[in-house]
């Protein structure tokens, strides 16, 4: 598929020029439609994934869109890769903006889950955006600051059948946004969360679903996934401004990407600042209704249900 950014280059700007911005999991979907926005507004984007041939693919997405990219293959749940991955990055001259987006979800029921699965799921989703916050923090301080935003979702909410480590996983990561935005406020850098989003009237692609996998899809289901330009035309604009944010800015805050991007529009910057500047999260629970019956994904990419008794 042919993507045409056309019409969003006609109104791209410069906001990102001269940073240096890390995108993990930007082979595929959400991730590299978020490399591909930063890109457009003028940054070096360092994309990184396991899979060299999807991270090739970004790097042409984000050439085709006037972009510079560099890529770094990397498997985030071994210590030997992050670590090379750190040392390639700084090669580069370090970086203003961290995005902690790769995950991975086994789609396994307690009957199957293993201690492997579970362990693989932890050091992606919640050890590697630590890990990398970690061994870049300081450097990114030396810099004058900068922007970690962490890739969250509907699973730090309430719990779903088959992603007990997802869920357990992305519940972390909330809490590890909240502590690092204490921490790291006095290194003058922001900490926030952002939940994925697509546009009006399209999904997001299963970020399981591999370039392969989905090129045996039908078209009639692939149309309904959004496809980049799509992605980058609607939420550049509310991912420069998380990318733009600092620890002197909005940290500790949780946005959804579509909410947020309606809110820069009708509100404007200056008034969403005033709105979340000086504030952090505080987790409310509240009861909600036990369901008489859910679907669930299944780890071939089936559905399953249940009912309850």
């Amino acid at each position: 598929m042919a993507f045409m950014y056309k019409d969003y280059l006609e109104n791209m700007g410069e906001r990102l020029k001269g940073k240096n911005i890390l995108v993990t999991g930007s082979g595929r979907g959400f991730g590299r439609s978020m490399a591909v926005a930063y890109a457009s507004e003028g940054s070096h984007v360092i994309v990184t994934a396991r899979n060299t041939s999807e991270l090739k693919k970004t790097e042409y997405y984000i050439n085709n869109a006037g972009g510079e990219a560099s890529t770094i293959p990397c498997d985030l749940s071994r210590d030997e890769s992050l670590l090379e991955l750190v040392r390639n990055v700084e090669e580069l001259g370090g970086i203003d903006v961290l995005v902690n987006n790769a995950a991975t979800c086994s789609w396994l029921t307690i009957e199957d889950m293993t201690k492997y699965n579970w362990d693989k799921t932890m050091s992606v989703n919640l050890r590697a955006p630590f890990i990398l916050s970690l061994l870049f923090y300081r450097e990114m301080s030396s810099r004058g600051g900068g922007s970690i935003i962490n890739i969250s979702s509907s699973s730090a909410q309430k719990g779903f059948i088959a992603e007990l480590a997802y869920c357990s996983s992305k519940y972390g990561l909330e809490g590890l946004t909240q502590c690092l935005a204490l921490e790291l406020k006095n290194y003058n850098i922001a900490v926030n969360s952002l939940n994925v989003g697509s546009p009006p009237g399209y999904r997001l692609k299963p970020t399981s679903l591999s370039e392969e996998a989905a090129s045996k899809i039908p078209e009639e289901i692939i149309n309904r996934y959004a496809p980049v330009d799509l992605m980058v035309q609607h939420f550049t604009n509310a991912w420069t401004f998380l990318a733009l944010q600092k620890g002197n800015g909005i940290t500790g805050q949780r946005f959804n990407s579509r909410e947020l991007s309606e809110m820069l529009m009708a509100l404007g910057e200056e008034e969403v600042l005033k709105r979340y500047h000086g504030k952090l999260l505080e987790s409310v629970y509240k009861p909600i209704k036990f369901p008489e019956k859910l679907k669930y994904q299944t780890s071939d990419g089936g559905w399953n249900e249940i009912w309850f008794i």
